[in-house]
């Protein structure tokens, strides 16, 4: 027997003692907007830490619910903003890699780990003026502390949201796409959550949900020569509707690199990306289909092979069985295709990268969870194949 599944055999039933600490007693441990509006994590989640219709509304909203406006968080009596969110468990980690042709080797690591400890302060400073800024510890509660997220937004420059600035440093996603909130612990092949660093103008009317921003590009030099760096160079733009409850959106980005010839200022990155949120409207399940279409002006080296175009498709699954502690069981499959390059220095083959993740998870109480992660990566071009084990407790408070 595997030695990871020794473990999960040897855990199961200490985790399963440990539940009975992560229960909510009353409502001091739900989350900030649960504690702040007295109502359960399920009235924004799906499953936590996913987001539901609700829950996309109300952080559009500015974190407000409709009809209010904001008020200063000393305005709120003995209410606290601040919410912690963290996870710790066991991590069991295969890899075949080819060390030379038609030789190749599996090395095998598995440790405890806490992958993730967050502080979050979010809400209203003011009458229509949100605010959200956390921080976390790199590595667990004993690495290094790194900001996050760092912003203010300007809400209902024109009437009832369909208008709102923001500024600062925040995540830029479609709402029901996220690095951050995603049901599993692997992470996505498909680029998902840009680092928006800059301005953005969004709001919602009539079923549409929209955002445009210039944001700061990664550059850190331009051409040869040059004195000057402008780093908020890169735009983007998004579009959802909501067709009675099933969303569907596009999104566009044009990504400022640093130059790959010398006689250039930058080498321009074009994303299209076009995904879908369906579902029965009860929350019980849902189904995100999406593809994203990458053009380099350059091939970028930093791809391995050098590609000029790079598409990928992805398939995700959600299922809950429902309240009360309900089981929620995740799927997902990516394929990434990278196009051939050729020039008179060399030819790459094209390459397929496909990724396969299933998470379970038993959800202890709305905003604490016991699960099994699985994700495996492979590809067509003798590339490493990677097997990844997780059993893992994911509390929010």
């Amino acid at each position: 027997m595997p030695r990871v599944f020794r473990l999960i055999l040897f855990l199961a039933p200490l985790l399963a003692l440990a539940s009975a600490a992560l229960q909510p007693r009353d409502a001091r441990t739900l989350p900030l907007f649960a504690r702040k509006y007295s109502m359960q994590c399920t009235q924004c989640h799906m499953a936590f830490p996913r987001l539901n219709a609700f829950g996309i509304k109300f952080r559009q909203n500015g974190y407000r619910l409709e009809g209010d406006k904001g008020a200063a968080p000393w305005e709120e009596g003995a209410f606290i903003p601040l919410s912690l969110v963290g996870n710790v468990g066991i991590d069991y980690l295969r890899q075949n890699v080819e060390v030379s042709p038609g030789n190749r080797t599996t090395t095998t690591t598995s440790q405890f780990v806490q992958n993730q400890v967050e502080f979050h302060t979010a809400g209203t400073l003011a009458k229509n003026l949100t605010f959200h800024f956390d921080n976390g510890f790199a590595g667990g509660a004993g690495g290094v502390l790194t900001s996050g997220m760092a912003f203010l937004q300007f809400d209902d420059l024109s009437s009832r949201g369909r208008l709102n600035a923001k500024a600062g440093i925040y995540d830029a996603e479609i709402p029901y796409l996220s690095d951050s909130r995603k049901t599993t612990w692997e992470g996505y092949l498909t680029p998902v959550t840009l680092n928006g660093q800059g301005v953005e103008l969004n709001g919602t009317n009539q079923g549409w949900t929209y955002a445009a921003a210039v944001i700061n590009s990664a550059r850190t030099h331009g051409k040869s020569g040059s004195t000057t760096l402008n780093q908020l160079e890169d735009p983007y733009a998004w579009v959802m509707r909501d067709f009675k409850g099933q969303l569907v959106a596009v999104r566009g980005w044009l990504n400022h690199q640093d130059p790959r010839k010398v006689d250039q200022e930058s080498s321009l990155h074009t994303m299209i990306q076009g995904s879908a949120f369906l579902n029965n409207g009860t929350g019980r399940w849902a189904i995100i289909p999406g593809y994203t279409y990458e053009h380099f002006a350059d091939a970028d080296s930093s791809l391995t092979p050098m590609s000029d175009v790079v598409q990928t498709l992805l398939l995700e699954g959600i299922f809950t069985t429902g309240a009360p502690q309900p089981w929620v069981f995740t799927g997902r499959f990516e394929l990434r295709h990278q196009s051939k390059l050729t020039s008179t220095a060399w030819t790459f083959p094209e390459e397929d990268d496909q990724q396969l993740a299933v998470n379970v998870a038993y959800y202890v109480s709305p905003n604490a969870r016991i699960a099994f992660d699985w994700g495996h990566t492979y590809d067509n071009v003798q590339g490493p194949r990677t097997d990844s084990y997780k059993l893992f407790a994911h509390v929010g408070y």
